[in-house]
């Protein structure tokens, strides 16, 4: 299971996101919507370790699999 607590991403002054708790569980699937410019994208880079966090922790156990498709 991935998890994130209290995740936060701040760029300056502009915060994106705070407070962020979630579990994802095996087997389950999930979807990422909000606007444009609100985040989506600099969250999965975070969970995929690409993105520094602002504060808070993503938890991946050592036996998960995580695969990204990245955008061009």
């Amino acid at each position: 299971m991935i998890g994130t607590s209290k995740l936060a991403k701040s760029f300056g002054a502009r915060t994106l996101f705070e407070g962020v708790s979630l579990q994802l569980n095996p087997g389950c699937r999930y979807g990422l919507v909000g606007a444009n410019g609100s985040g989506k994208t600099t969250f999965m880079k975070m969970l995929a370790g690409d993105e520094p966090v602002t504060d808070g922790a993503v938890n991946i156990p050592a036996k998960a699999r995580m695969s990204v498709l990245r955008q061009d």
